[in-house]
């Protein structure tokens, strides 16, 4: 599995919540101003490519789900945040939340 870009997480989420989607269904749910058809088109096709989400064809277009779950991405997020800012110490990570009060928000 790869990072993906700020932009590709946006599509994703949106993805994830709605299950499967066309483009158009995925641009709905971004707040105002909404981005440009095209621009979404291009982020879910590269997305295709790194194999994060597949397609089905419907009528003339596509309607497209995840291929990987968020439960998939935000572990391997965590794993990766862990390695390059915490010296893979799930501690310093407590402490660090913690000390920052940010331990208490999340539970």
């Amino acid at each position: 599995m790869q990072r993906l870009t700020q932009a590709e997480e946006q599509v994703m989420l949106r993805l994830w919540g709605l299950k499967e989607a066309t483009v158009k269904d995925i641009i709905q749910f971004y707040p105002v101003p909404k981005p440009a058809y095209n621009t979404t088109s291009t982020i879910v096709r590269i997305l295709e490519r790194k194999k994060f989400i597949g397609h089905k064809k419907k009528g003339r277009g596509f309607i497209y789900f995840a291929l990987v779950s968020k439960t998939a991405y935000r572990n391997y997020l965590a794993d990766w945040m862990l390695d390059n800012y915490f010296d893979c110490s799930k501690q310093d990570a407590i402490n660090y939340f913690n000390q920052n009060k940010k331990l208490d928000e999340l539970l």
